[in-house]
């Protein structure tokens, strides 16, 4: 939304008022931290802001200060942020100042911490211990803001940049930590796991680990075509490309290529719904529909909106009221496995195989919890006797990882 300059002055009047009530009726010695983001142009609020400014209320709860009250508000002038904190204000901001200058978070810079005292008269905000430096040059950026050095389409240029780089970080990171988070699921019976290799001679725990590393730039630049409005050709370009990446790092084994396909989907979907909004898995059937040609389950899967994999997501989601994410895990693979028609089972033990699976798992699933775990173990020992590999459900595992870490992420969108 087009914000105007009335618009503007409203938000700062009540700023002000939020800050001169907050730090008047508080005792003597406290401080008050604020957080907004500093976006060039007529448009403050963003999906993509918001998703940096949840990043910043991450940061700070890592800080770790004693928050004695706390206010936030969200507009279309901009999301900010309010804590009153019995801290020393000097520390504090040069603890906040440190986040402003994380390079390990792209956008960090359009990070704005303040830190105001009461002196009896008003708020007086603590002077930065160093100056901002320019979005574009890296000169101080009220050197260049007086000399009007760059015009505001470059700032406002350099700011979108900024703003896809953290995203399409994140969204690469939550597809990493999903592969990650599916091989540490232990057990998973017939599948390589923190036990054993599963029915699978040919590779182990630290193959998966190489190969998601791969992987990794590929997600990256999956949200960004996806952020930058890509066609299915686009992104089956740059797949096929992380196809042959993965297969050399991994000396020729197959650990992640349907993750390549229908990963990839989905973070060009979250990427779509950064920047053009709409729901993510909407947008990931909508580019696979492109695809319709391809007659291979994973783009029929998409094309449907992902229902197997949501399906997982949402028995993970149940399972882990439990607060053992682990034992969650485990419990949505296995219910996972009762209802998916698995190729990898049919290709190793035909069809006999895929109903032997899928019975084992039915019955397991419906067994107490307490007696559940026991028996997931009986049943990866008959599993890896049979030579039989259910990693289709070990795709649906990690993709509902994936959906439940946006659902998450996209939370305050």
């Amino acid at each position: 939304m087009q914000i105007n300059l009335e618009q503007m002055l409203a938000a700062r009047d009540r700023r002000a008022e939020i800050q001169n009530k907050l730090l008047a009726n508080a005792e003597s010695g406290a401080c008050l931290a604020c957080l907004t983001l500093n976006i060039a142009g007529d448009v403050k609020r963003t999906p993509m802001t918001r998703m940096l400014f949840d990043r910043g209320l991450f940061e700070f709860d890592k800080a770790g200060l004693d928050v004695q009250e706390y206010i936030e508000t969200d507009e279309p002038t901009g999301t900010e942020a309010f804590w009153l904190l019995d801290e020393d204000a000097e520390d504090v901001k040069r603890r906040l100042e440190s986040i402003e200058e994380d390079k390990t978070i792209a956008a960090s810079r359009l990070f704005d911490f303040d830190v105001l005292t009461y002196d009896g008269f008003g708020p007086q905000k603590l002077s930065r211990t160093k100056s901002r430096k320019c979005l574009i040059c890296d000169k101080p950026a009220a050197e260049c803001s007086r000399s009007r050095a760059h015009g505001l389409d470059a700032v406002k240029a350099e700011t979108d940049r900024l703003l896809k780089e953290f995203c399409s970080d994140t969204l690469a990171k939550a597809a990493y930590d999903s592969l990650i988070a599916e091989l540490e699921t232990t057990p998973k019976p017939g599948l390589v796991d923190l036990n054993n290799n599963g029915s699978h001679t040919d590779m182990d725990a630290d193959t998966f680990i190489i190969s998601a590393n791969t992987l990794l730039p590929y997600f990256k630049d999956a949200a960004l075509l996806g952020m930058n409005g890509c066609s299915m050709k686009e992104l089956r370009a740059r797949g096929i490309q992380a196809d042959k990446e993965m297969f050399e790092a991994t000396g020729g084994i197959n650990t992640h290529q349907g993750m390549i396909y229908s990963m990839g989907l989905l973070l060009a979907g979250m990427g779509r719904s950064l920047t053009i909004g709409g729901d993510c898995i909407d947008n990931a059937s909508s580019l696979a529909k492109e695809d319709a040609k391809q007659n291979f389950g994973a783009t029929s899967h998409a094309i449907s909106g992902f229902p197997d994999a949501v399906y997982c997501a949402e028995r993970l989601a149940l399972h882990s009221e439990s607060n053992d994410i682990n034992n969650a895990a485990v419990f949505a693979i296995i219910d996972s496995m009762a209802r998916l028609e698995d190729t990898n089972l049919i290709r190793r033990g035909g069809r006999d195989g895929l109903n032997f699976a899928k019975k084992k798992a039915a019955e397991t699933a419906t067994l107490p919890k307490n007696n559940r775990m026991e028996a997931i173990y009986r049943f990866d020992e008959e599993m890896i006797e049979r030579n039989l590999s259910p990693g289709g459900s070990a795709d649906m595992l990690a993709l509902a990882f994936l959906i439940n870490k946006w659902n998450g992420i996209s939370h305050n969108l």
